[in-house]
Order: structure tokens, then sequence, then C-alpha cells
């Protein structure tokens, strides 16, 4: 991240002062993209990534999904989650709301506090499977966000993740969590089913909106990070010496080179 220049980025990412990108220039963290995983390779990829890395500060989830509520450009944030694979369903705290993404969405709807269902594929549904979804009241249907959670819940606690059970990550977890889907279908629509109508410019709206949400979560987060461990850092001798008007070690010797 230390490398971003803020003369690049989009407008709506400029949400800093001078002070605050050039505390940016000292980040040592780095953004790792994972483009594209379909269904249980969400939870490989996530558990080789989480276990080859010292620390991880945040997971953020980007992605379409069918919604049975919205229409084709609207945008899902959920803090409940049912996996089909694992029989699990995940709560957790969503680190985004309604007014993380509205601001940027010129045309859809953003709906908070929804309830999603991870399916092993979307052609093994169908409207009876979709109905009864809705009627206990998941409105938001995907392939990746439970396996996601379990690979996250694998990264918490040094163990297994279970099966058949409601799992609390409000508790323990060390890190942002954050799930964001736009709608690409309405499956129970009789006008509108799975790749009946392209997403057009609604989808790339929603695309851009939701994106936009989460990068500036990203950086407001390590901005943040870097502020708190700053404060807390001791200053070290040759920080007090330069304080005080005194060369330090490497400076006197690139004086003398």
């Amino acid at each position: 991240m230390a490398r971003i220049n803020p003369a690049y980025l989009d407008p709506r990412l400029q949400i800093f002062d001078d002070e605050d990108w050039a505390l940016l220039r000292q980040s040592d963290a780095l953004i790792f993209n994972i483009d594209y995983p379909l269904g249980m390779a969400a939870y490989h990829l996530f558990s080789q990534v989480s276990t080859a890395t010292e620390r991880t500060l945040g997971v953020y989830i980007l992605g379409k999904a069918a919604t049975l509520n919205g229409r084709v450009g609207d945008v899902m944030i959920p803090n409940v989650v049912y996996d089909e694979h694992s029989r699990n369903s995940y709560l957790f705290r969503n680190c985004f709301t309604a007014q993380d993404v509205a601001p940027f969405l010129s045309f859809g709807t953003v709906f908070d506090n929804q309830k999603a269902v991870t399916v092993r594929g979307t052609f093994l549904q169908n409207r009876d499977f979709m109905h009864v979804f809705y009627e206990e009241g998941y409105t938001d249907i995907e392939m990746e966000a439970g396996p996601y959670l379990s690979g996250i819940y694998e990264d918490i606690y040094p163990r297994r993740y279970p099966t058949n059970e409601i799992v609390n990550l409000f508790i323990n977890a060390p890190y942002d969590i954050g799930l964001i889907h736009y709608a690409s279908d309405t499956p129970i629509s009789k006008r509108q089913t799975l790749l009946s109508k392209s997403m057009s410019y609604f989808g790339v709206d929603a695309t851009y909106a939701t994106s936009v949400a989460v990068l500036r979560r990203i950086l407001s987060q390590e901005v943040t990070r870097l502020k708190t461990e700053k404060k807390v850092l001791p200053i070290q001798p040759a920080m007090a010496a330069e304080h005080n008007g005194a060369q330090t070690p490497k400076k006197r010797a690139k004086a003398s080179a």
C-alpha cells in the first residue's frame, strides 16, 4: 500500500489530507486480491493465504448474487449466511452498512442486514427452492460467502470448522469482515430469470459503487492502524537525539560519504 499514488486514484477515494497520505506511504500492508473463486475454491485459496501470512488486517468479499427481494443492480449487505457446504449458519458483524455504498450508487437500492444463502451451484436451484429460502427470510443467493467464512473460522480458531451448527464470528474476530453483493439476476421473477437480462449500466453502477466502498474501508482502516501504532511506539534514543537537533549515526555516515 506504500506504493499507492493518490494522483492516480478515483476521486471518490480522495478521502485523506496530505498528512494521512504521507503516513500511508510508510505502510507495510499488502492488498491481496483473490479474483473470481468458485464455491469451495474460495475456502481453499483463503486457507492457503491465511496460513502463509503473519497477520490479517481484514477480509472483504465482493461479488454478484441473485436477489429475491430486489432488482438487477441493487446491493445486498448480509450479516447472516447459511452455507450449504458445511450446513452452518454464520453470524458475523459486517463492517459495511447501506451508508457506505448508497452515496456512490446512482440507480440501485442498498439493502443491509440481509440473510444470504451459499448454494453449491446456480443450476441446482429451482423456483420451489427459491420460495423456501424467501419464506425463511433469505434474500441473497450466491456461491462463495459460506466457504470464505469457513476459512475465516479456521483462521480465528485453531481447529476445523464445524458442521450443521450456528457459528458466531462476532466475538473473537480480530479483524474486519466485510461482505457485499450486487444483484445480477432475480430468479423468482417471472420477467427476469438467471442470465435472461444483461446487467448493462446497472451492473456497472453497482460494481463501481461497491468497489469504491471496499477500497475506502481498506484505506481508512490502514490509516487508523498506522496512527494507532505510531502513538504507542516508544521514542527510540536515535529519534530522541534527532528531535534535540543532534545528528544520528546514520546521518553522520551519510554526510561523510
